[in-house]
């Protein structure tokens, strides 16, 4: 028998958040997800690990304290994140969703040699049961204290534990474009289909998408330099935005976007 993908899937922040306004939820995008979410587990993916990024809850936060050393950063960033993972996670609900919140800062430690530590059991054993975890872009500590964990990483990082695996970036922009898309009808950038982690030099990453502190889509990609494995089936970012699109990634269909590869 094979060995069931099991689909991580982040969500980008500017996804299910306005990141022009503080602390604003998309609440029609994310009831939205939360159906097709709904209707994937149903139909044809029970292994599911979610992952959403901090959008106008956690980069506002952080940047309104310039940095997370204080005790008080940090607080208010576990408690703001922790606010928004719970929206996420009643929506889900509201569709029949067995879905539970995790807190990253719970389990995730940054060593001395740079590695990613996870006490990833827990995980596992929702999977196996058929329960899909919600992490989310947190503080977490570290041997050189508090610091950002992007949503992106844990979901790189994740890759590396749940094998074979697809992983799902829905973003606010349709792939990763070669150049900065263009405005106006006369000539519009299109996405790569493929974009190689060997030669991101050809990609020019200026307003790819809406910056952030931690790095916007470069980072995402430079990630997958380092947890790139052999276990990783399909790695595809597309619009998180467009209807219907979530369910049949979820579902391995045919979804546009950019392919990530070696």
């Amino acid at each position: 028998m094979a060995i069931q993908l099991t689909n991580i899937l982040k969500l980008g922040g500017s996804v299910i958040t306005n990141k022009q306004e503080h602390y604003s939820v998309r609440y029609s995008d994310v009831y939205r997800i939360a159906l097709e979410i709904s209707l994937a587990y149903n139909k044809c993916s029970k292994r599911v690990v979610l992952v959403h990024g901090g959008g106008s809850f956690g980069h506002h936060t952080v940047a309104t304290y310039g940095d997370v050393k204080s005790s008080e950063a940090v607080s208010q960033v576990v408690y703001f994140m922790r606010e928004l993972n719970m929206i996420i996670v009643d929506a889900l609900h509201a569709y029949g969703v067995p879905a539970i919140p995790i807190d990253t800062h719970a389990i995730f430690y940054r060593t001395s040699e740079n590695d990613l530590q996870c006490f990833c059991k827990p995980l596992e054993e929702a999977i196996e049961k058929s329960v899909i975890p919600v992490l989310y872009g947190d503080i977490i500590f570290s041997y050189r204290g508090p610091e950002v964990l992007s949503g992106d990483e844990i979901a790189w990082k994740l890759s590396t534990l749940f094998k074979p695996c697809r992983l799902l970036f829905a973003s606010d922009v349709d792939g990763v474009y070669e150049k900065p898309p263009t405005e106006g009808i006369e000539r519009k950038a299109k996405p790569l289909d493929i974009v190689r982690l060997s030669n991101l030099e050809a990609v020019e990453f200026s307003f790819q998408g809406r910056a952030d502190v931690t790095g916007g889509m470069k980072a995402k990609l430079l990630h997958g330099l380092r947890y790139w494995h052999s276990g990783i089936a399909e790695v595809l970012i597309f619009n998180g935005l467009k209807k219907g699109l979530i369910y049949k990634a979820l579902c391995g269909k045919p979804t546009p976007g950019t392919r990530v590869t070696l």
